[in-house]
């Protein structure tokens, strides 16, 4: 590698920035609502990746990827937030009407995303 590609590289940060650009992508429609989306995809990251370093089995840490992915979508579509802050899951599971009319109705599914919402609940309130 030449020090032209050395200098195209992203640092750590940027690799950051990348990801959680691209984990949110369609949550936002101008720059409060994109401010608002980087901070809950940056958290709901921080969550996943605790997630990993649990003894969880693969299979349930994507069915809590793909469950907290929707509840960012739906807090940044439906929440009606002035600003982030983790506190918006201390509420208990929430949009469960949009998860039943836009995702699944079936109570397995349900059952899988409130429970990844009682994580996010549980992981918020051990954060110092």
């Amino acid at each position: 590698m030449n020090m032209k590609e050395l200098r195209r590289m992203p640092s750590a940060k940027e690799n950051d920035n990348l990801q959680v650009e691209e984990y949110i992508k369609g949550w936002n429609w101008d720059a409060a609502s994109h401010e608002f989306a980087l901070q809950m995809g940056a958290f709901q990251l921080g969550f996943i990746n605790s997630l990993q370093a649990s003894n969880l089995s693969p299979d349930t840490i994507r069915k809590h990827q793909s469950n907290c992915w929707l509840i960012g979508s739906f807090e940044c579509d439906y929440g009606y937030h002035d600003a982030f802050t983790p506190a918006i899951f201390l509420d208990g599971p929430g949009f469960i009407y949009e998860f039943k009319h836009k995702v699944s109705d079936s109570r397995y599914a349900i059952a899988s995303y409130e429970s990844t919402w009682r994580k996010i609940e549980k992981y918020v309130r051990a954060s110092p």
